[in-house]
């Protein structure tokens, strides 16, 4: 899980804001007053243990200790806190008759109430364990404070931080749906918790929280960049297009967001040709397979004639020549028996293939829309390039791409040219092999110009293949 980093803030503590600035002397006094007190309450509850306002009144001291800015006191007793909460729980048993509780009951519970004493105790001694790293027991401190105060932003968000850096994601996710259901829009959160859902692959949930996110502030961009990533990895090319296409809209000069709308359409060409391969790799395989159960047969055959004639020998054999030609017999039956078999595995394999093509004339209709859609979105996809060059003409990205488009178009001219038998070559070959080239200069100037932007090493090396594809005398500086 991704961790969330933020800078714990002190929260809102018994002393208040100003204890730095207070007279040393004061701090003193109030480190004793606090430690009598809880001295004096544990001494009248030990006397009179059946008094609820005693009760009451040591939970009451037992906050001061946990809430006191100094660590050096609040730190005196760990527990003070949670003893508090019991000594709370004690005092509204006694204060309660036949259900009925009474002023020192409701008293009581009203320092469990949102931000009360309970509430600073445990953020600040959790906030103490924060800054000392002891993040386990600053977890325990800060989801009980948020267990009190249920309607807190503060301590649900950080419970979640502590809660992830103690390894505990489980408790962290919650924390942070909690922060958010309750009315948090703090965007670390909101991108945190995105980052869980996608690592627990919960693609809704994690573009659902992007969205919130946005909502809350519809002009950062950070935001709509990660839901943008997060479309291209969860492959949801078309969403990301269209969200893309959404900013290009408001801001048609932002050319980052046309270079990317390109990429996009090259990921979907390139998602699209991947279905047309599969679909022309299953009728290979078919073909193949036939070629196979054909040679077979032919394999087959020659030895079928071949035992048909020695079978015609042994008829008209001497004796002593028939065990001879028996033997031959027997060797070729046991030859047809293995072609026989293999010619059923041969035939297995093509009815496999025959079944895993399907229908054949849906799969050329297939292949025809496909052949459609990369048509269509090739055509519209150097539009995206050529305009981020209106707006930036050294836009070196869009110059390459430019590029790469046309020379990749000639590799793969190429490679149907390498694939022709010589027959093939010598009816078609010139014609294709003007098609390379002129492909290699549609990607030349758009090389050339982005070498002047940018000296890149990988770009000089395929500017040198394209001068000798062209058999042009020119260097690469």
């Amino acid at each position: 899980m991704k961790k969330v980093v933020l800078t714990l803030i002190t929260v809102v503590m018994a002393a208040g804001s100003t204890f730095a600035q207070v007279d040393k002397a004061l701090v003193e006094a109030q480190k004793k007053s606090i430690l009598d007190a809880v001295k004096k309450t544990d001494e009248s509850v030990k006397k009179s243990p059946t008094k609820p306002r005693l009760w009451l009144d040591r939970a009451v001291a037992y906050f001061d200790l946990a809430s006191f800015p100094d660590s050096t006191v609040s730190t005196l007793d760990l527990e003070a806190s949670f003893k508090a909460i019991e000594y709370i729980a004690e005092a509204v048993k006694l204060d309660t008759k036949d259900g009925k509780k009474g002023s020192i009951a409701k008293d009581a519970e009203k320092l469990l109430d949102g931000r009360e004493k309970a509430y600073g105790a445990l953020m600040n001694v959790g906030v103490i364990k924060y800054q000392g790293k002891d993040y386990l027991s600053s977890f325990r401190y800060m989801s009980k404070a948020s267990e009190i105060a249920p309607k807190d932003t503060m301590s649900a968000m950080y419970t979640g931080v502590v809660a992830q850096l103690c390894q505990k994601d489980a408790e962290a996710r919650k924390s942070y749906e909690h922060y958010m259901a309750i009315g948090g829009k703090d965007m670390a959160i909101i991108y945190g918790l995105a980052q869980i859902y996608k690592v627990a692959k919960e693609e809704e949930k994690a573009l659902a929280m992007l969205d919130q996110g946005i909502a809350l502030y519809p002009s950062n961009k950070d935001l709509r960049n990660e839901k943008f990533n997060m479309l291209i990895s969860f492959n949801r090319i078309d969403q990301a297009i269209t969200q893309l296409k959404g900013s290009v809209e408001k801001d048609p000069k932002d050319v980052m967001n046309l270079f990317n709308l390109g990429l996009l359409y090259e990921n979907k060409i390139n998602g699209l040709k991947d279905e047309v391969n599969k679909i022309a790799e299953a009728a290979i395989k078919v073909e193949s397979a036939k070629r196979k159960v054909a040679s077979q047969k032919d394999k087959a055959e020659v030895y079928v004639d071949e035992l048909k004639r020695v079978k015609a020998k042994l008829k008209t054999a001497q004796p002593k020549q028939k065990p001879v030609y028996q033997a031959q017999i027997n060797k070729i039956e046991a030859s047809i028996k293995a072609d026989n078999d293999e010619l059923k595995l041969l035939m297995d394999e093509q009815a496999e293939a025959e079944k895993a093509v399907g229908d054949v004339a849906a799969n050329k209709a297939k292949m025809d829309e496909l052949q459609g859609k990369i048509a269509k979105l090739r055509e519209e996809l150097p539009g995206f390039y050529i305009r981020a060059l209106e707006v930036d003409a050294n836009y070196y990205d869009a110059l390459y791409q430019l590029g790469a488009m046309s020379y990749n178009d000639a590799a793969e001219i190429k490679r149907k040219v390498n694939a022709m038998d010589m027959e093939t070559y010598k009816k078609e070959g010139k014609a294709v092999e003007e098609q390379i080239a002129a492909k290699y200069k549609e990607a030349l100037p758009y090389f050339e110009r982005a070498l002047v932007v940018k000296k890149d090493d990988d770009l000089k090396e395929i500017l040198r293949q394209v001068y000798r594809e062209l058999k042009m005398e020119k260097s690469v500086d």
